[in-house]
């Protein structure tokens, strides 16, 4: 499905609408879940147009929302603005008392590992090279944790899928949005 939404092209793929249906079905948090990251991506695009760069084309699929940039997006310190704004949304709305997911997932994006804002945000004020150590340094600990989570549950690998997904982006070079 694609619309245009201002001067913007959106892009919806059917695998949004599966993902969506299938959190709605199966986790009783999802309808929560969703409007923290429409608050979450809101807050980007808001940000991006206050600095004058409005996104292009947003293609929206299972893996999340990819946003094509202008020619002259912002870099630096306003980049790094741009990356925190989601993050930052989500633990105020938290801190408003709207859900956990808004804390789980400001806090998750917080993290500086490349594509989550905190990488990107870190990629913007210190390089690619720092950006991707980070990643690398953060991302061990992390899938520990997943694997941890894992045999204590026996059931839960959401953690562990993530970590492996955001190696997979380090080594790749490249999500699968």
């Amino acid at each position: 499905m694609s619309f245009r939404l201002g001067g913007c092209r959106v892009r919806v793929q059917v695998s949004f609408f599966a993902a969506a249906a299938f959190a709605c079905l199966f986790l009783p948090e999802a309808p929560g879940l969703l409007l923290a990251v429409a608050l979450h991506e809101g807050a980007h695009i808001l940000m991006m147009k206050k600095m004058g760069a409005a996104p292009r084309e947003m293609q929206v699929s299972g893996m999340g929302l990819r946003l094509v940039l202008p020619e002259r997006a912002p870099t630096g310190w306003r980049g790094a603005l741009v990356s925190l704004a989601g993050p930052l949304s989500n633990l105020l709305a938290y801190g408003l008392g709207l859900g956990p997911a808004n804390l789980g997932l400001g806090l998750l994006h917080l993290l500086p590992i490349e594509p989550l804002d905190g990488g990107l945000a870190l990629r913007h004020l210190a390089g690619a090279r720092a950006s991707r150590i980070a990643s690398a340094v953060c991302l061990l600990p992390l899938a520990t944790l997943g694997f941890w989570v894992l045999l204590r549950t026996r059931y839960n690998f959401s953690l562990l899928f993530l970590s492996m997904y955001l190696m997979a982006y380090l080594l790749l070079g490249k999500d699968w949005g």
